[in-house]
């Protein structure tokens, strides 16, 4: 399976704001990475930094092997309500990307009918749901034929039936040879489509694989003996420190048992979440 993408001790920040630091991770051909992390954690600068369009502020973006350039599809999380039909902007996006018209035409009607919204193609865009919206940003994406999709909470505004069409759709493509990173925080989307999880935490950058047992998280503080390296208990899958507080990444079905030998070691526990 081919490298996509790669990050090397990866690094970004707004000023004195660190996001994420010291970051490395390979984005791989015909699998699913998903990001996760709580809101402003670093999920969409990530994405825009995978896609390009946000420069690094240390280490490295590199494409792999002889590669020059790779075709990506990115889908933000808010597209704007254009004065266009979709018929008219995603001819347009097209044709600025060389793509023939034959080509934009039949790529538009097949998913157009994918996505149940033939009827939606000649309204201005500015009109329709914030649900539709999100899927003409996925069609628009997906005309060039990437080799990467990148999507920013993919599921934003659809109903039932458009996330099972959407799921479904990304299987076929992924079965295609298609490398897919998704930011989203629905876990049945996860569990569903993710080979790989990559939790953002603390300016860190956990990746997991998706076929675990349910993750959590155990933040504390450390009393003063306390050793600052990764604690001996069964099912921690990795650590990070931030002076006296420590984030623990565990097995859920080992959490309690990981707690109770906190406690026995006279941490105090901050806060315990599902990942």
């Amino acid at each position: 399976m081919d490298t996509l993408i790669e990050l090397r001790n990866a690094s970004k920040r707004f000023g004195k704001k660190v996001v994420f630091e010291d970051v490395q991770f390979k984005i791989m051909q015909a699998q699913t990475l998903a990001l996760t992390g709580q809101n402003g954690s670093g999920k969409s600068t990530l994405l825009r930094i995978i896609a390009g369009l946000s420069n690094l502020s240390s280490g490295q973006r590199l494409l792999s092997g002889e590669r020059k350039k790779l075709r990506i599809g990115y889908v933000p999380e808010h597209f704007p309500k254009l004065h266009f039909t979709p018929n008219e902007y995603l001819t347009y996006m097209g044709s600025i990307q060389g793509l023939s018209k034959a080509h934009i035409q039949d790529k538009i009607s097949e998913l157009f009918d994918m996505f149940s919204i033939s009827s939606m193609q000649n309204t201005y865009i500015k009109y329709l749901s914030k649900g539709s919206i999100q899927k003409i940003a996925v069609i628009q994406a997906l005309l060039s034929e990437p080799e990467l999709l990148l999507l920013d909470e993919p599921l934003s505004g659809q109903d039932s039936d458009s996330q099972a069409s959407f799921i479904d759709l990304l299987h076929k493509y992924k079965k295609q040879g298609l490398g897919i990173v998704l930011a989203c925080h629905e876990k049945f989307l996860v569990d569903k489509l993710a080979d790989r999880v990559a939790i953002i935490r603390n300016k860190k950058i956990d990746v997991l694989s998706s076929r675990l047992k349910p993750v959590m998280t155990i933040t504390f503080r450390t009393n003063e003996n306390f050793v600052h390296e990764k604690p001996d208990f069964e099912g921690i899958l990795s650590c990070s420190y931030e002076g006296q507080s420590c984030t623990i990444i565990c097995d859920k079905e080992k959490c309690d048992n990981i707690i109770y030998n906190l406690l026995n070691m006279k941490c105090s526990i901050e806060s315990v979440n599902e990942c």
